[in-house]
């Protein structure tokens, strides 16, 4: 390895750029096990990784509008909420290739208890997922991908 590859090397741990990871799921439906797919490119260098993992989320949104009378104008007045939060590990250590593809799947059940998937007026409540891979730096991983119910 060259000093150009180590220099290459220590870049992508610090940007998290050592490889493209991307997640897909089929409609979901709340209390009915689901398949992920994640896949990874490791761009131009080979990544080690120490897990692939799959974090899920439930987040409840609001959105208002207030009036204030004794002023012109208004306020949006904007609220998040974790519902429900699980991570999975769909596979511990490994590496990738070089400008090579790598699937997994993992199987996920969002609880029959959990809140359901609604888009309302003034709320809304929904489910996502982001895949990753656990590596020196920062992390490479898909960013928050939203599930949509079957």
């Amino acid at each position: 390895m060259g000093l150009f590859d180590k220099v290459k090397s220590m870049a992508n741990a610090i940007t998290g750029n050592g490889a493209k990871i991307s997640v897909t799921a089929a409609p979901i439906t709340i209390g009915v096990p689901f398949e992920l797919s994640i896949q990874a490119l490791a761009k131009d260098a080979d990544v080690t990784y120490s897990r692939v993992y799959v974090k899920v989320r439930g987040l409840e949104k609001i959105e208002l509008q207030d009036r204030d009378r004794d002023r012109d104008g208004t306020e949006r007045i904007r609220r998040q909420e974790s519902t429900f939060e699980t991570e999975i590990v769909a596979e511990g250590a490994g590496e990738l290739v070089a400008n090579k593809n790598k699937t997994w799947t993992c199987e996920v059940t969002i609880p029959s208890t959990a809140p359901a998937i609604y888009r309302g007026k003034l709320a809304e409540h929904y489910y996502e997922v982001q895949a990753g891979l656990d590596c020196t730096g920062n992390d490479p991983d898909s960013g928050w991908v939203r599930l949509h119910s079957a």
